[in-house]
């Protein structure tokens, strides 16, 4: 005889929540025409709708593992590129306060305190949220003084 579980009700909300991810993050492929492609032989527009297809019936079948896969893949190119204003799109689509670019905040936040640039890598890191916050509303300017004498005391030592 098995033992049936009980339903975790935790799993219905990430279940919700990440369906509502993916959603997002194809509406925004769709929107932004990041990844559009139109040849006789594939239509991207008709196979991102066939994957929002797919996340509802993921959704409609539990399989929370599947949308979180999905969600992590599809936010790959977001990640690598420092596509910062991704992040703020998907908070005001879903509603959710998510954050996937948490290890980059959290390293910029290390260098600022720590007041230095120590490697090239760091450099362009602080260069992406310098320019990211430019283009926020309100504009951060004590922020972007800040970072911005940091990259100018690493151009002066290089």
């Amino acid at each position: 005889m098995t033992k049936k579980e009980a339903p975790n009700p935790n799993k219905s909300e990430e279940l919700a929540k990440y369906r509502d991810l993916v959603l997002a993050t194809i509406d925004y492929y769709i929107e932004n025409k990041i990844m559009e492609i139109k040849t006789p032989e594939f239509d991207s527009i008709l196979h991102f709708q066939s994957l929002k297809t797919q996340t509802t019936e993921h959704f409609a079948k539990g399989k929370l593992a599947k949308l979180k896969k999905w969600f992590r893949d599809m936010t790959e190119m977001q990640l690598e590129t420092r596509d910062l204003n991704f992040n703020t799109y998907l908070r005001n689509k879903t509603g959710l306060n998510i954050n996937i670019f948490k290890d980059y905040y959290e390293r910029i936040n290390k260098i600022t305190e720590r007041g230095k640039i120590m490697t090239d890598n760091q450099f362009y890191d602080v260069k992406n949220m310098v320019d990211h916050l430019c283009q926020n509303d309100p504009v951060d300017h004590k922020q972007i003084d800040i970072l911005n004498r940091l990259i100018i005391d690493y151009e002066q030592k290089k």
